[in-house]
């Protein structure tokens, strides 16, 4: 018996062995497999989080270069050079994108100014081919300023020194001066002073129609404020002859100087005062917002030394707005 017993056992003994290492031989290779698959997945997240990380400070980078404020925006607080400067590639793609549609429209303009001038200038052919010339490329020199501008960040003057270099009155006018004839100068300015006496004309209205429903002006009242509104301008003279303007002007000795608020509350009744001291506080916090938003800049002083910007480009304008 013990004989028979002796090599069973044996060979349980062995059997239960072998069972066990190859239990344990499974188990090493799973690990081994586990610890693989976790290297190669560690090395994929390590590889991962490294692109992440360059992206990142590849886009950091391009934001710094694009001048992308990254402070919190502020309610209700017009900040229009973040908006530039925020809108600035936009602005770029846009110009890239549309820039041969621009160059056909802009050319398609510059031939027809040179055209009506030609007609009421009396410019000759060969005048009127080398002004087409002379726009085209001037055109083509300021599209590349204003790229040029939208490539780095900008402040309010970069903005504003590139709109007055490339102001077109003043193109036109230095043009002028060295090329065309005494008479052709002459019907030149002349252009100039009724497209300016357009321009005073425009304003007035357009001041006097808010204002007119603010204060109920009577007829004679606003008679009154559109003659005060026009004279009391920096940009007024007697010579331009503004349709509508009445009584003395006010660069005449004759007539007393009274600034444009004073002038118009004396023709104010009584009971229109409380409405005018209303109406003044509005202009007031309007104008202080619209230079906080300029970053202390007052941009009508930039627009008013701009005055007459086109001046006799447009041809034909016409009075606006007759009273």
């Amino acid at each position: 018996m013990k004989r028979i017993l002796l090599p069973l056992l044996t060979g349980m003994l062995l059997g239960a062995a072998g069972v066990l290492v190859w239990h344990l031989s499974s188990a090493t290779r799973a690990e081994a497999a586990f610890q693989k698959e976790r290297d190669a997945s560690l090395e994929e997240m390590q590889r991962e989080l490294t692109a992440a990380r360059n992206n990142a400070a590849t886009w950091q980078a391009r934001l710094a270069d694009a001048g992308v404020d990254g402070t919190p925006v502020k309610e209700n607080v017009l900040d229009i050079q973040r908006i530039l400067n925020d809108a600035r590639p936009l602005m770029k793609t846009l110009a890239l994108m549309f820039g041969g549609r621009r160059k056909e429209m802009s050319e398609r303009m510059i031939r027809g100014m040179a055209s009506k001038l030609a007609e009421q200038m009396g410019l000759t052919e060969d005048q009127t081919e080398d002004m087409i010339a002379h726009f085209t490329g001037l055109d083509a020199a300021n599209f590349e300023k204003i790229k040029a501008m939208l490539d780095r960040k900008l402040t309010i003057m970069d903005v504003f020194t590139v709109m007055n270099d490339i102001n077109p009155q003043k193109s036109m006018d230095a043009y002028v001066q060295q090329t065309m004839t005494p008479e052709q100068k002459a019907s030149w300015e002349n252009r100039k002073l009724e497209t300016k006496a357009d321009q005073l004309e425009r304003t007035a209205t357009w001041k006097l129609d808010r204002m007119g429903s603010a204060l109920k002006l009577d007829e004679g009242q606003k008679d009154q404020v559109f003659s005060i509104l026009v004279k009391t301008n920096p940009d007024y003279d007697s010579s331009l002859g503004v349709e509508g303007v009445t009584g003395a002007p006010a660069s005449e000795p004759s007539a007393t100087p009274l600034k444009e608020e004073d002038a118009i509350a004396s023709v104010l009744r009584p009971e229109q005062m409380d409405d005018w001291a209303a109406w003044q506080e509005k202009q007031k916090a309007e104008k202080s917002r619209l230079t906080d938003a300029f970053g202390g800049f007052d941009p009508t002083t930039f627009f008013r030394s701009m005055s007459g910007m086109g001046g006799g480009l447009g041809g034909g304008m016409g009075r606006m707005g007759k009273r």
